[in-house]
């Protein structure tokens, strides 16, 4: 009986020592990377990756409304997952006089395509300042209702989206599909709008910044840059 008592006695024992070890190694491993995690992978497509063609080292010529040149240069271009497994791609605009940062967030849960032009969108943070920009192509496509008077008469009719423009002339410079995006409070709950406008392209990104003071800073380019 006695030698059945230990035997029993053992095998616990050395059963607690295994769980033990196991325990132990379990809580060594670091877990896995987001990277690994996710399914899917950080390769990004469409308007995304073509917003502005950013890359790092690129700089890019622009104009204050008060006459002085200066240049915008992409320091940060990085790819990354959350731990949602939300894809993210983010950018950063840098000017060392005036002192100018912007950040440019995009990104989309993987189960939506990015074919979707409602979906893909460039958060663009500069200063108190954040808007939207969706792909032009949901723009140019989107009919709204519009009502003018013919004959004394409210007439209804559907025409194209007034936040879209086939052209656009910047400092001397034609440009095409271009959106214009309305400046909200960055850090604020409520859908308060600050004034402010922004003018992009999928080609070229961001083309112009108006503020509510009626200053602005506008991409300079020459014509054969186009």
């Amino acid at each position: 009986m006695k030698r059945l008592y230990f035997r029993i006695f053992g095998l616990v024992c050395a059963s607690i020592a295994l769980l033990s070890a196991c325990s132990e190694d379990i809580l060594s491993t670091p877990p896995d990377t987001y990277s690994e995690r996710c399914a899917d992978n950080l390769k990004f497509e469409g308007f995304h990756v073509d917003f502005g063609g950013y890359e790092v080292g690129k700089s890019i010529p622009f104009m204050h409304s008060d006459g002085y040149n200066f240049s915008l240069t992409v320091t940060k271009r990085d790819k990354f997952f959350d731990d949602l497994c939300y894809k993210t791609l983010y950018t950063v605009l840098e000017s060392a006089y005036p002192m100018y940062y912007m950040s440019l967030t995009s990104g989309s849960p993987m189960y939506i395509s990015a074919s979707d032009p409602w979906a893909v969108a460039v958060t663009i943070s500069f200063g108190q300042h954040k808007f939207i920009a969706r792909d032009p192509e949901y723009y140019k496509n989107k009919k709204v209702p519009i009502v003018e008077q013919i004959d004394g008469k409210d007439t209804v009719y559907y025409g194209p989206d007034s936040t879209y423009f086939d052209k656009m002339e910047i400092n001397g410079v034609t440009y095409t599909d271009v959106v214009v995006a309305y400046g909200k409070m960055l850090n604020s709950n409520k859908d308060i709008e600050t004034g402010a406008k922004l003018y992009y392209q999928t080609k070229k990104g961001i083309l112009k910044i108006e503020f509510a003071d009626f200053s602005y800073i506008a991409i300079n380019e020459k014509e054969d840059d186009e």
